[in-house]
């Protein structure tokens, strides 16, 4: 850092206090000389220029050590507080939580884009494998053949869909609405975005949700959540099987409880069903897996304040429970 830099930056904050004191001084000096008759104007002049000049220097080596103490906060954030100087404490304190906030927001921006490149990588990688089977699929003109262009098409589009929802979640913040909602009518809703899943798959939902019941969220997302974990009961539900939503009040939270009688999971992969692209062995049986649903769930229901969790019995069934605020 520049001494002459420093000197130039003061004066330059300094000068109206300069023009100020010197026009004061020659103002008292014209006054002296000519109502009271005062010829020796050199004397008050010096000492005038003298206590400027002291004043200067006094301030001018603490606006130094504040300017050097600013150079060093480029480069060591964390500055040592002189808890005896008010101004100083004030100053870098407030400077310190600053770089304390921007460096968790680096952070943060910096694990998401991470994650978000894996997650873009796997999705790159899931793609390029179904091109690669439709493309040898295409040679051939047999029934088979076509039924594996099509499943593969299947899960170009739902990648692609995965895609496109990741996206829009980087405009959650200006997309998210809170308000009270009728948790009825997102359930009912959200079934009905999944009958053909319903229809196809031969289960059958039943609904035992307070028609009056009102929680605190965001309809559109909280409906998209809900939308995934039902086509995760219906995929790994038997036939004819059933997948239960029901609700309940605990304090001042209302918890949705979606129930399945299906495959279940086994207990080792329960920890690991809300990460991204796991599927685990049911998703290698189950072929139009793709692991991302759950992953979303969790994600989005971590933004808007909901509490998710999963319990499962390899044979029996899976419940999955959303946690939601009943007063605000």
């Amino acid at each position: 850092m520049s001494l002459i830099r420093v000197i130039a930056d003061f004066l330059s904050l300094k000068k109206g206090m300069i023009f100020v004191y010197v026009l004061n001084t020659i103002l008292l000096v014209f006054i002296s000389y000519v109502f009271y008759d005062v010829k020796d104007i050199m004397y008050p002049v010096l000492v005038s220029s003298f206590i400027l000049i002291i004043y200067l220097v006094i301030s001018g080596t603490g606006f130094f050590k504040t300017s050097v103490k600013l150079h060093e906060c480029k480069t060591s954030p964390q500055m040592e507080l002189d808890e005896s100087k008010v101004l100083d404490k004030l100053l870098f304190g407030k400077i310190n939580e600053i770089h304390e906030q921007y460096n968790t927001m680096i952070y943060e921006l910096k694990s998401s884009v991470k994650e978000r490149s894996t997650l873009f990588s796997q999705w790159i990688h899931n793609m390029k494998g179904s091109v690669s089977i439709i493309g040898l699929a295409s040679e051939q003109t047999s029934q088979q053949a076509r039924e594996d262009i099509q499943e593969e098409n299947g899960k170009l589009m739902t990648n692609l869909e995965e895609c496109l929802n990741v996206l829009r979640l980087d405009d959650f913040s200006r997309d998210y609405l809170p308000e009270r909602v009728n948790l009825h009518d997102v359930a009912m809703r959200a079934i009905n975005a999944r009958r053909k899943d319903f229809i196809y798959q031969g289960v059958y939902p039943k609904v035992e949700i307070d028609e009056a019941l009102e929680v605190f969220t965001d309809g559109k997302w909280c409906g998209y959540m809900l939308e995934q974990v039902l086509s995760n009961a219906i995929k790994y539900s038997h036939r004819e099987g059933m997948v239960t939503l029901r609700s309940e009040v605990k304090g001042e939270r209302v918890l949705l409880i979606v129930q399945d009688n299906g495959i279940g999971i086994y207990p080792e992969e329960l920890p690991r069903v809300f990460d991204p692209f796991f599927t685990g062995r049911n998703g290698r049986e189950y072929r139009s897996a793709t692991g991302i649903g759950l992953y979303m769930v969790k994600y989005i229901a971590q933004r808007l304040d909901h509490e998710v969790s999963m319990e499962s019995h390899k044979g029996i069934g899976s419940t999955f429970t959303i946690s939601f605020l009943a007063k605000m």
